[in-house]
């Protein structure tokens, strides 16, 4: 549906209209059985949830299997490289959840933080203040960052984070260069920082850089005058400027966290963006859809024929996928239009099950073949020659 996007689901089930007849659909599934298969999607068995005042209580615990499962294959199939990128991910909608976040610039919406290299490594939903609560002297940035790369076993191996001023901050750089893991990122004003970068006013195209332990920080305004100073923080880069001026960090950064915006680009592209009233649902989907990108990049990186697009990717996927399963049931379809009802309540032996040994009691049947009008169930049909 991400592909042939209709105004409800019901459209694609449409054969009153000619001109907007998708007959794939209809050959897949029933009205009723489509329906019936969103309306009972489950992962879990909902007698075996917690209740929201109960203290095992999580919001994500409908789906949480799923994305357990999804993190430990992500890493399974594809080793990072060394620079990793995290980033905040919107699922977008108006449900009530205490996963809700809002941030000004983007919609409502679970957040889901993704560690990217090209594809999704790991993702992290956030709970609420309630149910997830931060650790008293350590900022949010930082508690998701650390879980991120804790849970899933990347500290200590030389990785290097890039992050926006969402998760950046001089706490975050220090705890991950205890971890031998260095950090990359723009950080806000009202974060603790030294008062000579804070208060730092440099003209256009001017860097001012300052030094606090093992981390370097600067402010840098660009050749646009009317464009803000931004400070950055990275416990790996030096201060270094570019032949055009700009400090070397402000280039990484860019390369770097480029990548996940290229990411979020290509996932928005064949999103089946739709209203859902279960928040929990509206994220299995954008999982799913997760998966699916991060398929096609797997796919690029290790096919030896011609890459194909990502359309014709996602069309090779739902057809693999499909035509075992319209094959039978196509093949259900023609076996009972070969067999025709018997008018009334009559009845007939079955030319299969019913032969002329007297021993055996014969089988009758209320259909019969359509062609040779002898009796016969449908389910003999194969068995059948005429």
């Amino acid at each position: 549906m991400g592909l042939i996007r209709k105004v409800s689901f019901a459209e694609y089930l449409n054969k009153h209209s000619p001109s907007q007849s998708t007959t794939w659909f209809r050959c897949m599934f029933s009205r009723n059985r489509f329906q019936n298969i969103l309306k009972f999607l489950h992962l879990v068995d909902t007698k075996t949830l917690s209740k929201r005042n109960d203290p095992a209580y999580k919001p994500s615990q409908r789906f949480k299997p799923l994305l357990d499962l999804v993190n430990r294959n992500f890493l399974r199939y594809y080793n990072p490289r060394r620079g990793l990128a995290v980033d905040e991910s919107l699922v977008s909608t108006k449900g009530k959840s205490s996963m809700l976040q809002y941030i000004p610039s983007k919609r409502f919406g679970a957040k889901l933080c993704c560690s990217v290299t090209g594809c999704v490594l790991q993702m992290d939903v956030y709970h609420g203040k309630r149910f997830d609560p931060t650790p008293a002297g350590t900022l949010q940035g930082t508690n998701v960052v650390m879980n991120l790369m804790k849970n899933w076993h990347l500290l200590g191996k030389g990785f290097h984070v890039f992050a926006d001023s969402f998760f950046d901050s001089l706490n975050l750089a220090n705890k991950l260069l205890r971890e031998r893991t260095y950090l990359t990122g723009t950080m806000r004003t009202n974060i603790p920082m030294p008062q000579m970068i804070k208060n730092a006013r440099p003209q256009a195209g001017n860097t001012v850089y300052a030094r606090q332990r093992q981390n370097m920080l600067c402010r840098f305004r660009d050749h646009n005058r009317k464009k803000k100073p931004v400070t950055l923080v990275s416990n790996y880069y030096n201060a270094i400027d570019t032949l055009n001026g700009k400090p070397r960090i402000i280039g990484a950064h860019n390369t770097f966290m480029g990548g996940v915006d290229l990411s979020d680009q290509m996932f928005g592209a064949y999103n089946d963006h739709r209203k859902y009233n279960k928040v929990w649902k509206k994220i299995i989907y954008h999982i799913f859809h997760c998966i699916m990108l991060n398929e096609y990049i797997l796919y690029s990186l290790n096919t030896s024929l011609p890459v194909m697009s990502r359309l014709q990717f996602n069309q090779s996927v739902i057809e693999s996928l499909s035509s075992a399963y319209l094959t039978h049931r196509n093949g259900n379809v023609n076996r009972q239009a070969r067999v025709k009802k018997l008018d009334g309540r009559k009845e007939r032996d079955c030319v299969v099950c019913s032969d002329g040994n007297r021993n055996i009691k014969k089988k009758r049947s209320r259909t019969s073949c359509a062609r040779s009008t002898r009796g016969l169930h449908a389910a003999c049909l194969q068995r059948h020659e005429c």
